[in-house]
């Protein structure tokens, strides 16, 4: 009688620290050089160092705001200062976007007469920029904190509703028929399927919101903001011509969004739904051999 054989099965090796900061330098720092040589490349082009200046330049700025202290009035490491009024009020706005948002989203997605009832109201709210917004807010609350935060939190709120509610409505009715089969219903329900299920989608419009937050955030810091942050820096740079700082502003901005996005969202996937199988982790994918 013939025996069925199986391939081996290969358990995924577990890589060192510095095997793992290796392969990050691989898949990483290529694409910053090449954006580097990009841009020195048409800088030498272009000619206008006041306009248009080269890399050196711009590093030695970023050099200036964060190690140097202009004098008595300026903090020490002033683009630090504007990191950090930038970053606690676009955290504080997608908290609170976050929670009001999964918080709709399900209900939407579970209450047929909630869902009614919001889907117009999210269907005209989502074609209105957050920044819009912006004078309206300065004339209640004045410039600073609380419009910011308003700001960011509408802009970061919408995907989050709408991601959320396109999850829990097309979590697999087969893993929701199997658990009610085994008497799982109400939170025990929700917990243990609807949630893991629509838990991709809800992740993916936080990611959205947050990139749509920090959007909003910059852009409402320079015409919203009173004293600091970092839209609120790149736009007062114009009035000295400051491209360097304005540049290193912006680098900034993406270089938070980069660090977000692997230290972050990429490590919160991979201890759920990737470690659930529901999907497959990014750069993932195993060589033959």
């Amino acid at each position: 009688m013939a025996v069925a054989t199986h391939d081996e099965v290969k358990l995924p090796i577990e890589l060192s620290t510095k095997e793992k900061t290796v392969n990050w330098i691989k898949d990483n720092i290529p694409s910053f050089i090449l954006l580097l040589v990009g841009w020195e490349l048409v800088a030498m082009y272009v000619n206008e160092p006041a306009l248009f200046p080269r890399v050196w330049p711009i590093v030695y700025r970023a050099y200036e705001v964060i190690f140097t202290k202009p004098n008595d009035e300026v903090p020490n490491c002033v683009l630090c200062v504007h990191i950090y009024h930038t970053a606690w009020r676009i955290m504080v706005g997608m908290a609170i976007a976050t929670v009001v948002g999964i918080s709709i989203g399900i209900a939407m997605g579970r209450v047929v007469w909630f869902e009614k009832l919001m889907v117009p109201i999210l269907s005209m709210l989502l074609p209105i920029p957050a920044l819009a917004w912006s004078p309206i807010l300065v004339l209640w609350f004045g410039l600073g904190n609380t419009t910011m935060i308003f700001i960011t939190a509408f802009a970061a709120a919408l995907p989050a509703i709408s991601s959320t509610w396109t999850g829990v409505k097309t979590v697999n009715p087969i893993w929701i028929r199997a658990a009610r089969s085994m008497n799982a219903r109400g939170m025990t329900l929700f917990w243990k399927v609807i949630f893991p299920g629509s838990l991709p989608f809800i992740l993916s419009g936080i990611r959205i919101g947050l990139a749509r937050a920090w959007r909003a955030g910059i852009a409402g810091e320079m015409v919203a903001a009173s004293d600091w942050g970092l839209g609120y820096s790149i736009f007062d740079s114009r009035e000295d011509l400051d491209t360097a700082f304005m540049l290193v502003g912006i680098a900034c901005i993406a270089l938070v969004g980069f660090m977000m996005e692997k230290f972050i969202f990429e490590k919160l996937e991979k201890v759920t739904v990737v470690k659930w199988g529901m999907m497959e982790e990014v750069g993932g994918g195993t060589g033959s051999g």
